[in-house]
């Protein structure tokens, strides 16, 4: 997903206003809510350990990804904001928005943050913001800015294989988890609380939610989709005609473990029912552990019953009891 590099640029080293932690949140999260897919890992091994002890990370991750939910959105535009008074010391901008899984695994060497932004605040502090929109950032070297201040949009530039924004905080060049307020090699287990939130303001903490599993996208659609799609908004609509010759319910999940047990569960007018399991065969690997989902059936006869049709996407882990994680309905009039 992301292997972050300190931007080039000397710091700006004039006197100016700044300030430090609390820190308000680095992205206008859409309806106050923010999606955060991966966080600091603490595992100094190949072993992963984010700041809850949970595995909502990957080997080596260096920060915080909040995402957005496809590129349609980042085309509309959701604003990175600054976390607190201070100085731009160092931006990027030209790199180009495009799944790096697409291209040439040496292609982005040097420029894995993509468009990008370093900021110095007070008592030695930085933050970094990654995988910014081509075109969209707003502040130059040796700019003051100010706590919330728009400084760019969220994009897909960089080592990035969706849209998201990869957000870091140094003091003294060593990397800090505002969730955990240690620093990356600290591993943390002595607290392990899903409720974390050190360096954060009271009004920040309010929109994050600590997920074990991140359901990054789910819907419907009249064929199979592919990661691709999902990524890019295909196939979001609540309707669908009658005469659909088929009719997909489909998840993309972002953080599963191997033995992890997904159901999706289809029900619909006059008994209609259809329903999957997918048990998790993946070893907790160095990489981001995405997987999409789907159950699908045929159309019946000459067109599908009309009424309301409601996909849900329950998730198991550790033999626990299922949990529902996300539902949405479908509409075929």
């Amino acid at each position: 997903m992301c292997a972050i590099g300190i931007l080039a640029g000397a710091l700006y080293a004039a006197p100016a206003r700044a300030d430090g932690p609390p820190f308000d949140l680095p992205v206008d999260c859409p309806y106050g809510e923010c999606d955060i897919v991966h966080y600091v890992d603490h595992d100094a091994g190949p072993g992963i350990r984010d700041f809850a002890c949970g595995t909502s990370t990957y080997d080596g991750h260096r920060g915080t990804d909040f995402a957005i939910p496809d590129e349609e959105a980042m085309i509309s535009g959701v604003a990175v904001l600054s976390v607190a008074d201070g100085v731009v010391s160092a931006t990027r901008d030209g790199v180009e928005d495009i799944d790096a899984g697409r291209l040439n695994k040496d292609a982005l060497g040097g420029i894995e943050c993509g468009n990008g932004i370093l900021i110095d605040h007070d008592d030695g502090w930085q933050s970094q913001y990654c995988h910014m929109r081509r075109g969209s950032i707003a502040v130059r070297k040796g700019d003051r800015v100010t706590r919330g201040q728009t400084i760019g949009l969220i994009g897909m530039s960089g080592q990035a294989t969706f849209p998201h924004l990869h957000f870091n905080l140094r003091q003294h060049d060593e990397l800090i988890d505002p969730f955990s307020g240690t620093d990356m090699a600290d591993p943390g287990t002595e607290n392990c609380s899903t409720t974390q939130s050190v360096l954060w303001t009271p009004q920040a903490s309010a929109q994050m939610t600590y997920r074990p599993v991140h359901l990054y996208a789910l819907g419907f659609s009249s064929g199979r989709p592919n990661a691709t799609d999902i990524k890019r908004g295909y196939d979001r609509g609540d309707t669908l005609p009658a005469t659909s010759p088929a009719l997909y319910f489909w998840g993309y999940l972002i953080g599963v473990n191997d033995g992890d047990v997904i159901t999706l569960n289809v029900a619909g007018p006059r008994g209609f029912n259809g329903s999957r399991d997918f048990t998790i065969k993946l070893p907790n690997d160095n990489g981001p552990r995405a997987k999409w989902f789907y159950v699908n059936a045929d159309r019946p006869g000459d067109q599908w019953r009309t009424g309301t049709y409601q996909g849900r996407i329950l998730f198991a882990r550790d033999g626990k009891s299922p949990v529902e994680i996300g539902t949405t309905e479908l509409h075929i009039p």
